[in-house]
């Protein structure tokens, strides 16, 4: 490997310098440094989602040793959440170097996939939303599907036959606009849910931009149809841009990921979310609700969008006599343990891995909305 040139190099310190200063800047210089940055810096944690469909009790399918690890995961349950079917996750002993958990198995008997590992703060999101049996969800941004395959789980209904599996009336439409990762969606949900799900339509692959303003308008069930969307909008990622230059510089490289970061990348994305953001909120019925979610450390792509999302709301109110509005409802969630998960911000809240509570989780930041009669 070619020694790195001088202007390579001052090229690759201008970048992380500008970096550091921007997050230091919104987190405090203090905190960024001495615990945000290196709990970001450091391995990503994962927790385990039983699918149901697939298996009642995961232990069943883990050696003595492997069920000795499980530590089950109570998320917050307040008194709008006390009806919901509990997502049942655990997370691997945070003792172990690796907090990792064994891969996913097919099922001896149903030949679906036992579990999905991923970061337990998008399963928190997941409950957040609270979808309940028979609701009709739509999940814009799913691949590669875990919380499709999240949200299932509340779908699937307390009489659950396996014989003849049903949603008993609801539905679960998972949307992904790029052709690679629309495919790799559409497998990994038929790996995880029945087949006859699929074949009744109850569960669906889309392949809509919901960046463009009528594609809402070619859903399967039309614009305001929906119960529950959920908005996993794509992001700036910056954990990932973390982890690849901490890698990179290991070996003495340079990650791209670090030395084409900008400042003013987060604006840019920003522009994405909000068009998806609206794509969204027309997309779900009045009295519904969309939890808007990113990976995202910026207020520019969180608490930005929510504030830009409301200015055009009320734009197209004016222009277009939209009769609708939508209110955050992130703050009703105060009550219901969420502080020991995430810290709150202006309209939502932030999974960090440096949160008090030693859960290692995110980041992960969502706001809760509810469409409303204008």
């Amino acid at each position: 490997m070619p020694a790195l040139t001088k202007a390579q190099k001052k090229l690759a310190q201008a970048a992380e310098d500008s970096f550091h200063r921007t997050y230091a800047a919104q987190f405090g210089e203090e905190r960024w440094q001495q615990t945000l940055y290196p709990a970001l810096a450091g391995s990503t944690r994962y927790a385990a989602l039983t699918n149901r469909f697939a298996v009642a009790d995961l232990d069943a399918v883990l050696s003595p040793e492997q069920a000795a690890k499980l530590q089950p995961i109570g998320f917050p349950r307040g008194a709008d959440l006390s009806g919901s079917t509990p997502i049942l996750s655990f997370q691997w002993d945070v003792s172990e170097a690796e907090a990792t958990f064994p891969p996913p198995q097919p099922d001896s008997s149903s030949g679906l996939m036992t579990h999905w590992n991923l970061d337990a703060a998008s399963l928190l999101a997941v409950n957040v939303l609270n979808p309940k049996p028979g609701d009709k969800v739509f999940d814009l941004c799913a691949a590669p599907g875990g919380k499709s395959v999240a949200l299932s789980q509340f779908l699937r209904p307390d009489t659950y036959d396996g014989a003849s599996p049903t949603l008993g009336g609801g539905c679960l439409h998972s949307n992904e606009v790029n052709t690679g990762r629309n495919k790799r969606l559409a497998s990994n949900l038929q790996s995880y849910l029945p087949e006859t799900l699929f074949k009744t339509g109850e569960v669906k692959v889309l392949k809509l931009d919901g960046t463009e303003p009528f594609s809402v308008r070619t859903l399967p069930l039309g614009p305001g149809s929906y119960d529950r969307v959920l908005l996993d909008a794509p992001c700036s990622s910056e954990r990932h841009v973390i982890h690849a230059h901490v890698k990179a510089k290991q070996s003495g490289r340079l990650a791209d990921e670090m030395t084409s970061w900008r400042s003013g990348h987060s604006k840019k994305m920003a522009k994405i979310q909000v068009a998806l953001l609206m794509s969204a909120l027309k997309a779900v019925r009045v009295g519904g609700r969309v939890l808007y979610a990113t990976c995202s450390l910026s207020n520019d792509e969180n608490d930005g969008v929510i504030e830009k999302g409301m200015e055009l709301v009320q734009k197209e109110r004016k222009k277009l006599g939209v009769k609708w509005d939508f209110a955050v409802r992130s703050g009703d969630l105060a009550a219901q343990g969420l502080a020991e998960w995430a810290e709150p911000t202006k309209h939502g809240w932030l999974v960090l891995p440096d949160h008090p509570s030693g859960g290692k989780w995110g980041p992960l930041f969502f706001a809760l909305l509810e469409k409303a009669e204008g």
